[in-house]
């Protein structure tokens, strides 16, 4: 089934709101793998990770090669947590002579292994650990399981019609972003395209000549963005594009070629030739302590709405 699409409205109406990241049910049973010990080749060295179980970062494979690794909600730590009840700097990960030791940083709520509140626990291949309400797994698992993992991911935070990155992956890779140009300094950002009248492609073309419209769409902008770059489907018939550290002037030069190559864009379809259009709110931010990464999308998002009210297959593009 499609994401519902969200109503766009006409010009006259006020700005949409400000919109929350997703939140996502916990999970009540683990992915289980294969017996790849099976088939593993002796050669394959061992690795430590940690798996989110649940949260909303879950499936997420975390390689431990580089320790040591602070964990908590604070955005200036090497592995965020996004949870309330998960301190700015719950725990850290470091390692000792006989393993990975995990230490609790005095953490409001307590780090859990096994279901035991610890201060200091040297972890085994399978422990689960809960930081406020997120659980991660602990494991040893060489190169081709964690590719499965990393797979079993990215599957789960892929649009299915599109094969660009879904909603889910977006939020969580904002907040990195935002935490990365908080620490470095630079800019950040985010570009709306929202297609022009695409109700009325499914209304008059029918909704399977709308897919192709919005898988060509995709294609069309996910091959003309550098491979730093994120693409993805926002919902409905929005796409989001994440980039790092490009001035306002360069953006609003990416805008305005992703504004064209749709415009030029012909889509077959039932023996005839579909065009389309998009609108583009582009914003170029340089993200302090406070920033909200929600607030940014809302602000790219009134710029999107300022381009449709302007008489959309427009460009709006505001520096922060």
């Amino acid at each position: 089934a499609r994401p519902q699409r969200r109503p766009r409205g006409e010009p006259s109406q006020p700005p949409p709101a400000a919109r929350r990241p997703l939140s996502l049910p916990p999970i009540t049973a683990e992915i289980q793998l294969p017996d790849f010990h099976l088939i593993r080749s002796d050669a394959e060295s061992d690795r430590p990770i940690l798996l989110f179980l649940t949260g909303e970062r879950i499936g997420t494979v975390v390689s431990l090669d580089r320790l040591p690794l602070t964990i908590g909600r604070d955005p200036l730590v090497e592995l965020v947590v996004p949870d309330e009840a998960v301190s700015r700097r719950h725990a850290r990960l470091a390692r000792a002579p006989d393993g990975i030791l995990l230490e609790d940083l005095g953490s409001r709520n307590g780090t859990v292994v096994n279901g035991e509140r610890v201060d200091r626990r040297v972890l085994a291949d399978g422990d689960r650990i809960m930081l406020g309400r997120t659980v991660l797994k602990f494991a040893i698992q060489g190169r081709l399981e964690e590719d499965y993992q990393q797979r079993v991911y990215e599957l789960s935070t892929r649009d299915g019609l599109t094969n660009l990155h879904n909603r889910r992956f977006f939020d969580e890779r904002l907040a990195t972003e935002v935490a990365f140009a908080r620490r470095h300094g630079t800019l950040l950002g985010i570009l709306m395209l929202d297609i022009d009248h695409f109700k009325r492609v499914n209304d008059t073309h029918g909704h399977l000549a709308g897919d192709h419209v919005l898988v060509e769409v995709a294609r069309t902008v996910a091959t003309r963005v550098r491979a730093e770059d994120v693409v993805a489907r926002y919902g409905g018939e929005e796409i989001v594009v994440l980039v790092r550290d490009i001035p306002p002037q360069g953006v609003e030069v990416l805008a305005e070629r992703l504004r064209a190559a749709v415009e030029a864009l012909r889509v077959p379809h039932a023996g005839r030739s579909l065009g389309v259009t998009v609108s583009i709110g582009a914003l170029v931010a340089r993200p302090g302590r406070d920033t909200d990464p929600a607030a940014l999308v809302a602000a790219a998002d009134r710029l999107l709405y300022e381009a449709k009210a302007a008489g959309r297959n427009r460009v709006r593009v505001a520096a922060d």
